[in-house]
């Protein structure tokens, strides 16, 4: 490997680990908004989802997708199945005003504050 391609991947390496992911979002956003008990919550709740995620990887689940091209694609289109059918249900869902929700809703209390 080229100093160049170690150097750019090296760089990229250090950028993806410092920046906050998805889940550092909802965890940050759920603590702010709603406190430190749901923030807590958020973030158990992604960690249970990651555990999930690598069992179902662990049982071989993964290698089975990797060696049959069918199955790959069955998830992918159920994927995008799932996802137009939660498109037409935000589409046809009735109108919010967000500016009542927010008047009349009162957050708990945050610790530490």
């Amino acid at each position: 490997m080229s100093l160049q391609v170690w150097t750019g991947f090296f760089i990229a390496c250090w950028m993806i680990s410092l920046s906050p992911g998805a889940g550092a979002i909802a965890s940050m956003s759920a603590g702010v908004t709603l406190g430190f008990r749901r923030g807590y919550w958020t973030a158990i709740g992604l960690q249970l989802g990651l555990a999930l995620q690598i069992a179902i990887v662990a049982v071989g689940v993964g290698a089975l997708l990797a060696t049959s091209q069918l199955a790959f694609t069955l998830i992918k289109w159920f994927g995008v199945a799932y996802l137009a059918y939660l498109a037409l249900r935000q589409w046809r869902a009735a109108p919010m005003d967000l500016g009542e929700q927010v008047v009349g809703e009162r957050l708990p209390p945050r610790i530490g504050a």
